[in-house]
């Protein structure tokens, strides 16, 4: 009987990789509903599943300490990430990674199959976790849990949850690709109700082709916020390096006993653009900072979307296969998820376009003050070339200073073509929010209709 009980313990729930399956919770983690993929896998029919608490399906091997992240990102009315091990009710197991969005009066949790190298790595934390739950308290699993995630390059929760899902998604649409399955034939329908899920799902497809356009924009954009970043922090070093470079001008031109007013005047005016070029790049830097982050949202927004809206399409055709004639209440809830996020997706665009303008206003400006100091480092060449005993080293100083023009115009010029090229992209992603946004309210429409014709 043990060697029974042990073999049904290690026995895990298949599901493919395309099946998708979610729930709907009250926010005290009651049931409310689960698409037919989730009540198989669990192994419970629907009328044992629904109604009980979400728990009916949390697996002995689960840290408690994940399940203590879970809420905290869910009570902030933050969307969380994380990879689960659930029970099946004969005492079975699956492994997820779960994605679950809060939403005004229920939490949707949408699942996935795992496939990245990631998920071995949580898997060998979540066990040294459950051993240091099994010696210690609450805190030190905490404190452990976040050692972990360092060690293994991560800087927190939430830089692991958007590493984590990007990487699922991203290996998901890679092996779907190979193991893409030839579409369904819905011809054969006649009732007007299966015709309407059929225009419903139609447009779905639509809409998710549409999503996945944004999505193959993500490694573009990771791409460009690391060059921005990188430039950024490279124009700082390099205006720092030519406010060196005045100063020892100017203790050079002391040491001066004639010529040195001359000298002292020219380090005064590259000390003083250089603190000119210090606020102009600070600027940049700052907006940088701003687009960089507004990148980063962008990023999880997409794949959120993505995401869901694959959900929304893969439960369409499940409404279509199955025999009822009647709209299930629940797709609403899920176009309502969806136009939530896509809300904020269609911002970004208005503010790339904002934060880019202000950025070449900026880099256009750096670029008149090096002008100015090309000037001034050509008349230090010649004054320096006039001086009979070159020992305090003011031909090399303003050699030095040409050479950090030339790379801080290179730089500056390479930022503001990155901010164009960008610009246009941007000025296609809001021509194609609107796009989106006609789909979805003819969407919204569809099932607006469709519920009227069942009163």
């Amino acid at each position: 009987m043990e060697k029974i009980n042990t073999a049904i313990l290690m026995k895990e729930s298949k599901f493919d990789l395309h099946e998708l399956f979610f729930s709907i919770t009250q926010h005290d983690s009651t049931i409310l509903f689960g698409n037919e993929t989730f009540i198989r896998i669990s192994g419970y029919e629907k009328d044992e599943i629904i109604g009980k608490f979400h728990n009916i399906i949390r697996h002995q091997d689960m840290p408690r300490v994940i399940f203590k992240k879970f809420w905290e990102y869910l009570k902030l009315n933050k969307p969380v990430v994380a990879y689960v091990k659930n029970k099946t009710k004969d005492g079975g197991f699956y492994w997820v990674l779960a994605v679950v969005f809060p939403m005004e009066d229920r939490y949707i949790s949408i699942r996935i199959k795992p496939n990245t190298a990631i998920f071995t790595v949580v898997r060998e934390i979540y066990f040294r976790l459950l051993m240091a739950e099994a010696k210690s308290d609450m805190d030190e699993s905490q404190k452990l849990f976040i050692e972990l995630l360092n060690a293994y390059g991560f800087d927190d929760y939430d830089h692991f949850m958007n590493e984590v899902l990007l990487a699922e998604l991203l290996e998901r649409k890679r092996l779907l690709t190979l193991n893409r399955s030839q579409e369904h034939d819905y011809s054969y329908l006649k009732s007007d109700f299966k015709l309407d899920v059929k225009s419903l799902y139609d447009i779905s497809k639509v809409l998710l082709n549409e999503y996945e356009k944004w999505f193959t924009k993500i490694e573009s954009l990771k791409r460009i916020k690391s060059i921005f970043e990188d430039k950024g922090y490279l124009l700082r070093t390099l205006a720092r390096d030519i406010v060196f470079l005045s100063l020892n001008a100017s203790v050079s031109s002391y040491k001066l006993e004639s010529d040195g007013e001359t000298f002292g005047v020219l380090a005064s005016d590259i000390r003083t653009n250089a603190k000119q070029n210090d606020i102009l790049i600070r600027n940049v830097h700052k907006t940088t900072q701003s687009f960089t982050e507004s990148i980063n949202e962008m990023i999880f927004l997409v794949s959120y979307l993505s995401l869901q809206m694959e959900m929304v399409t893969y439960f369409i055709k499940e409404l279509l296969d199955e025999s009822s004639e009647k709209l299930n209440e629940n797709i609403n809830i899920l176009n309502e998820l969806v136009m939530q996020y896509n809300e904020k997706l269609i911002k970004l665009p208005n503010i790339f376009d904002k934060l880019i303008r202000i950025n070449i206003l900026n880099l256009e400006e750096l670029e008149k003050q090096l002008m100015y100091l090309g000037y001034v480092q050509v008349y230090g060449i010649i004054e320096s070339s006039r001086l009979n005993d070159d020992r305090l080293g003011f031909c090399e100083i303003f050699s030095q200073l040409k050479a950090l023009i030339s790379k801080t115009s290179d730089e500056i010029s390479l930022m503001k073509d990155m901010a164009e090229n960008f610009n246009v992209d941007n000025k296609n992603l809001m021509n194609d929010s609107k796009k989106i946004e006609v789909l979805l309210n003819s969407f919204k429409s569809q099932i607006i209709k469709m519920k009227k014709m069942e009163i």
